[in-house]
């Protein structure tokens, strides 16, 4: 079924971005040489376990990247540090790979992706941002801040979550062209990789339709956790935890 969706997308031509935002408009460096590319196919139509396993390896290693209150389980302001790598294919239809920008620096609890790449291989008329990775510190399920960013400005989160997984286009003006390896196309999602005290790592990616994955090494696949939406800053601007389906959003512990 996921599938026939992506290709129904393809042929629909509803990948269309809308208008670039600021955060569009700041451009990302790409491929991140600490990161090998991961060529298509994987088995997968969107974010592979093997380029989320090689993002952690190298993400998780910068400064702040794993520290969290042991007590509080929460960031610790100053000293915590979550960064964002921009994710995005590259290639054309029969030879496609996956990869990831090099990472920029954010706060203790959110950092700002861009959603345009340059990339050293590829013009841009064969890249195709497909969403963002970053590192929760304290291995958190994705916050509002996280979902209301996901996964580029195609749509605004806060007006309405996509009813099916959205296939990006490469921003080519008047007539974008789908990602798609062969015929299958790629969809859009955003990943979280988080190490716990135990050193044991936390894979999540989330999708459009706001479905949270996580992936199970007992299982050696995806396990769907729920669904959430993000919810607005409240009175005093403060972030607030997303609305999910089962609440809370309960991770696995494996």
């Amino acid at each position: 079924m996921r599938h026939a969706l992506a290709l129904l997308l393809l042929a629909a031509g509803c990948a269309t971005p809308s208008a670039p935002s600021t955060a569009a408009r700041r451009v990302a460096k790409g491929p991140w040489p600490e990161v090998p590319a991961v060529e298509m196919p994987t088995g997968d139509t969107s974010i592979p376990i093997s380029l989320l396993r090689d993002v952690a390896d190298a993400l998780l290693e910068r400064p702040g990247a794993k520290v969290c209150d042991p007590v509080t389980q929460r960031p610790i302001m100053g000293l915590s540090t979550e960064y964002c790598s921009t994710i995005y294919v590259a290639g054309d239809r029969d030879s496609l790979s996956w990869r990831v920008t090099e990472p920029s620096q954010g706060t203790h609890n959110s950092c700002r992706p861009s959603f345009a790449v340059e990339d050293d291989d590829h013009p841009a008329s064969r890249v195709w941002v497909v969403g963002y990775i970053h590192n929760h510190v304290c291995g958190a399920p994705p916050s509002s801040l996280d979902l209301a960013a996901w996964p580029t400005d195609a749509f605004d989160a806060y007006v309405a979550m996509a009813e099916v997984r959205l296939i990006p286009g490469n921003g080519q003006p008047g007539n974008p062209a789908p990602a798609a390896y062969k015929n299958t196309g790629i969809e859009l999602a955003s990943a979280i990789v988080a190490e716990r005290q135990d050193g044991t790592r936390v894979y999540l990616r989330y999708f459009p339709t706001g479905e949270v994955q996580q992936w199970s090494n007992a299982r050696a696949g995806w396990v769907t956790l729920g669904s959430c939406a993000p919810r607005q800053l409240d009175s005093r601007n403060r972030a607030r935890p997303p609305q999910c389906s089962p609440e809370p959003l309960q991770l696995l512990r494996e």
